[in-house]
């Protein structure tokens, strides 16, 4: 029994096991794993928001009309006596709901620009939406 062959059967079963041994080719998996990396790459850098524009004032009647864009979460604007420099009131123009899953600060939407237009403030935020913000009674309405 020493001197006999294996079976040819049994033996192209264990070359075929040896095969599929995940570690025979360490390199393919290695190669796999940092391909995958270089396309996921970019998804693992943080997104950060450019500084909000800066918007000009707007004076009408006595007040100066302004919009802060300090929180991207609410497009508000501060109206501020001419003469006194107080705050008269602070009103919000719309309000952006941030989604938990996505980067906060990529969601904000700030306010462009500031413009009176017969006893209406105009406010047009970052993605061109416009606001009218009735100067007597404070009522908002959606323009655009």
């Amino acid at each position: 029994m020493s001197g006999e062959r294996e079976h040819p059967a049994y033996f192209s079963v264990k070359r075929t096991m040896k095969r599929s041994c995940p570690f025979v080719l360490p390199w393919r998996r290695i190669a796999l794993i940092l391909a995958c990396l270089v396309l996921l790459a970019p998804s693992l850098a943080f997104a950060k928001r450019a500084e909000a524009a800066k918007v000009e004032p707007v004076i009408y009647g006595g007040v100066r009309y302004a919009a802060p864009n300090d929180n991207g979460r609410r497009g508000y604007i501060q109206a501020w006596d001419t003469k006194t420099e107080t705050k008269l009131c602070e009103l919000t123009v719309y309000r952006k709901f941030i989604n938990p899953f996505l980067e906060e600060d990529v969601q904000w939407v700030c306010i462009k620009k500031l413009s009176v237009e017969d006893g209406w403030l105009k406010v047009i935020d970052e993605r061109d939406r416009e606001y009218g913000v009735n100067l007597k009674t404070r009522m908002v309405k959606r323009l655009k």
